[in-house]
């Protein structure tokens, strides 16, 4: 087959996502609700443990903290051992560990138990895009990144309700209170679905029995073909040297920075919307705060749809992710005050509208601005800064609002975060130069 025949390409590309993107979703669905159910579990695990808000927020960052320390080893690994067998295994490790958090029974182990969380599960990302890039020619991967960045949402608006229903009705079950059987039963299906990923998804297109042959010669065609004409191939340069250019680069060093900023921002707050609800109507159970959470996760999916496509359409790469960050930071200094039920619902779901257009307009900003000798060395630095402005947000507004007494507090030293974030974002904007002209 001439892999330049657009229609059956079209088809082959629809099949390959139509088998292996449900799959990779379904993984990263998974995976987005262990990381994120102990803000649930918070609501009666912090009573039954004697945690103080500072301990619950050094223990829920501590999962960045190792995330971030093993994605090199990971990555080693993975090269190794190839994205399949991989993402299984990590699967595995990190199921068991996020079941294991419901045998905490101190500040020390639940420290352990949350980095330990973030070391199992620090491979999947990098993991599932090299897989990605396996399968899918660059001309549609943006697809096929888009499809897999719904997994958020989809995680929330499910989860959440989830989350909060296995909290209120399994209460005291076996005699497990409901935080416990919350990490028992999010946490082992992940790992009874590592075996699915070993028989659903294929290592590389040319082992895939599930397309014909020609299919499966035009696919490898497509990519052949692709890998060949790469005008950056061998203009790239060694891993060292891109890395040393990324350090050199004042748009690198802007980035991270808003990076920092704004992602610990949004990440931590994402970790208190369930305080924030039950602030606010004290009386609700917990299967209620998961609705009131998990239906703004609607607005996410819907403003990063809606921003991708005009920032693309627009050719637009700076005011977009900067709007984003403004409705953010409106948000957050909202749910900071002393509010009503209603107000917190309409706050929550006005930061989710912020933080779906702000974070992929930031990485739409990122990928386009980065040249291609700074771009593999200057994203991965981007994102580091990102993982440790999530551990410290989290951290540092958990410690605020455990002086405070209270949670508007956080989502204000959060705001705060967010304003810095927009006036850097401001201070560089001379480094975008004609991106957005």
């Amino acid at each position: 087959m001439n892999p330049s025949q657009p229609a059956l390409l079209a088809s082959i590309n629809r099949r390959v996502a139509w088998r292996l993107m449900p799959m990779l979703v379904l993984v990263y669905v998974l995976g987005q609700l262990d990381r994120v159910n102990v803000s649930f579990a918070a609501l009666t695990m912090n009573r039954d443990l004697g945690f103080s808000a500072a301990v619950y927020g050094l223990g829920a960052s501590l999962f960045f903290l190792g995330y971030l320390v093993f994605q090199l080893p990971a990555n080693i690994m993975l090269q190794r051992f190839g994205a399949r067998r991989l993402i299984a295994t990590i699967m595995v490790a990190w199921g068991l560990v996020s079941a294991a958090t419901a045998l905490v029974t101190s500040a020390a182990e639940f420290y352990a138990v949350r980095l330990l969380l973030g070391v199992a599960e620090s491979g999947l990302y990098p993991g599932i895009m090299l897989y990605i890039t396996y399968w899918f020619a660059r001309e549609n991967r943006a697809m096929a990144v888009s499809l897999f960045t719904l997994s958020v949402p989809i995680a929330g608006v499910l989860g959440s309700p989830l989350s909060g229903w296995i909290m209120e009705y399994f209460d005291q079950v076996w005699g497990l209170a409901g935080w416990q059987w919350l990490f028992i039963l999010e946490g082992l299906p992940c790992s009874v679905l590592a075996i699915a990923v070993l028989l659903i998804l294929t290592d590389k297109p040319q082992q895939a029995r599930w397309l014909n042959s020609e299919q499966r010669a035009g696919l490898i065609a497509q990519l052949a073909e692709e890998d060949r004409d790469s005008p950056t191939k061998l203009a790239d340069p060694p891993l060292a040297g891109g890395i040393k250019a990324a350090f050199l680069a004042r748009q690198v060093w802007w980035l991270a920075a808003v990076n920092f900023l704004f992602t610990g921002a949004l990440v931590g707050a994402l970790y208190w919307l369930p305080k924030a609800v039950a602030r606010a109507a004290p009386e609700l159970g917990e299967a209620a705060i998961g609705w009131h959470v998990g239906l703004p996760y609607l607005a996410f999916a819907l403003s990063a749809l809606v921003w991708g496509w005009s920032a693309d359409r627009h050719n637009e790469r700076f005011w977009h992710p900067l709007l984003g960050m403004v409705i953010t930071g409106v948000a957050l200094y909202w749910l900071s005050g002393d509010l009503s039920l209603r107000s917190t619902d309409l706050a929550i779901t006005l930061f989710m509208l912020g933080i779906g257009a702000g974070f992929s307009g930031f990485w739409g900003l990122t990928t386009t601005l980065l040249p291609s000798h700074l771009a593999a060395a200057g994203i991965a630095l981007v994102n580091i800064a990102g993982s440790l402005g999530s551990f410290a947000g989290i951290a540092l507004s958990g410690r605020v609002i455990n002086t405070a007494g209270n949670t508007g507090a956080g989502f204000l030293m959060l705001a705060v975060s967010t304003a810095v974030a927009i006036s850097l974002m401001l201070f560089g904007r001379s480094l975008v130069g004609q991106q957005d002209q």
